[in-house]
């Protein structure tokens, strides 16, 4: 029996504590690890959720996958790359180097999730914060976003329970936690028990920080946007965590929330941290912005630029790709079924440690080892910070950098 600590990359938390006890190269028991987690960890080790190498569905060795990959991708007029989102910060740059070779598309899960929320905090327009400088917080709220489910460590270990103060009664922090819901959920009911909840109607986002605004500009506007904004002027350092709901409520437009940032940051600091699901989603939107000025929907074809036509979602409804090429993602697990239709007779490559819908229909399957379990490497937090990875059981299948890269060096030959 062996003991090891690794880094979780079952979300963007990237929880780097949790201690396995090994046995003969299987992990026996879990430590820290949440839920999702752990849940994460010993799937990894159920033969039958893992990839194969396959060509049409028959099991090929890993030479043959390869070739076969590289013989799709390399006579594609009009190749498109997603995903990324669960590999390496080292895979993801050889992916990039791959795509503007090859002179393809390339997007992530960012271009309908959360993408221009990281433009706006890359870009300086939002104001952020590490998850350490957020401990300091004394006002935190979670607009969007239900941490219980989607991040089920991120109270205990990034913000709430860990404010070094805490009241006279010993029993809770002195900062204070509220949040900004359309339904009932964990969080509201916790932050409706303690300081304050604020409860929407769906689509309602908008409207809200328009009264936010409003009230600040002097003219009366909603209850529930007044009662914000006395908590918010009462504080001295307030942390946004914003999840999904927002960004789907706004479309992917935060001017306005923005504008509301920056007009109460006049007031006190505000910080705004994205409450990425994906492990290195934000690890490739950086990459991708300090290769090409972009963070997502890029095509290298004549000159690097970025349009909304080559976002993976228009790609596919234009019918637009006659090879995608996919790596650590699962884009047809969520696709509408419309959408699904009209790529199934479009060649598709995966590259992905796990047996998912997507590889499921692929022409071509390469499986891969799992990064921070099998294989290491380094992530980038949601808050940006650059974590590593590292192996603790022995891989049974090589790293998707290490088949991106024999993919590379074929397209420079």
């Amino acid at each position: 029996m062996t003991s090891a600590i690794m880094t979780c990359t079952a979300c963007a938390c990237l929880c780097n504590d949790i201690e396995l006890e090994i046995k003969e190269d299987r992990i026996v028991k879990i430590k820290n690890a949440c839920r999702k987690g752990s849940s994460f960890i010993y799937a990894a080790q159920i033969d039958n959720h893992r990839s194969l190498n396959l060509i049409h569905g028959q099991r090929v060795s890993e030479e043959e996958a390869i070739k076969n990959a590289w013989s799709l991708i390399s006579h594609a007029q009009r190749p498109l790359f997603f995903g990324f989102d669960n590999c390496t910060l080292e895979t993801q740059s050889v992916a990039i180097e791959l795509a503007q070779t090859l002179g393809a598309t390339i997007d992530n899960s960012s271009s309908f999730c959360q993408g221009e929320l990281i433009r706006t905090i890359l870009t300086h327009i939002s104001p952020t914060c590490s998850l350490d400088e957020a401990k300091d917080a004394d006002l935190l709220i979670y607009w969007g976003s239900n941490p219980y489910h989607s991040h089920p460590r991120h109270l205990s270990r990034f913000s709430y329970y860990t404010n070094p103060k805490y009241q006279d009664t010993g029993w809770y922090p002195e900062s204070k936690i509220s949040c900004i819901e359309v339904k009932d959920t964990e969080i509201s009911e916790m932050c409706e028990k303690f300081f304050a909840s604020f409860r929407i109607l769906s689509g309602e986002d908008s409207d809200f920080i328009d009264s936010v605004l409003t009230i600040m500009d002097g003219r009366e506007g909603r209850k529930d946007a007044e009662h914000f904004l006395k908590l918010i002027k009462s504080s001295f350092f307030c942390v946004l965590y914003v999840g999904l709901g927002l960004d789907h409520s706004l479309d992917g437009d935060y001017l306005l929330f923005n504008t509301m940032v920056d007009r109460l940051c006049e007031w006190t600091r505000v910080a705004v941290i994205p409450m990425i699901d994906h492990s290195n989603m934000r690890g490739f939107n950086q990459l991708l912005f300090d290769k090409t000025g972009f963070v997502n929907k890029v095509n290298f074809a004549d000159k690097t630029s970025c349009k909304a036509e080559f976002s993976f979602l228009e790609q596919v409804r234009n019918n637009m790709p006659d090879c995608i090429f996919v790596a650590g993602a699962d884009p047809l697990s969520c696709l509408p079924v419309s959408l699904v239709k009209k790529i199934e007779n479009t060649p598709i490559i995966t590259i992905d440690p796990f047996l998912t819908d997507t590889a499921r229909v692929s022409e071509v399957v390469v499986g891969a080892a799992i990064p921070g379990l099998e294989t290491g490497g380094s992530a980038v937090r949601m808050d940006g910070t650059v974590v590593s990875l590292n192996s603790v059981i022995s891989p049974s299948m090589p790293r998707d950098e290490e088949i991106i890269r024999r993919l590379l060096d074929m397209a420079r030959t």
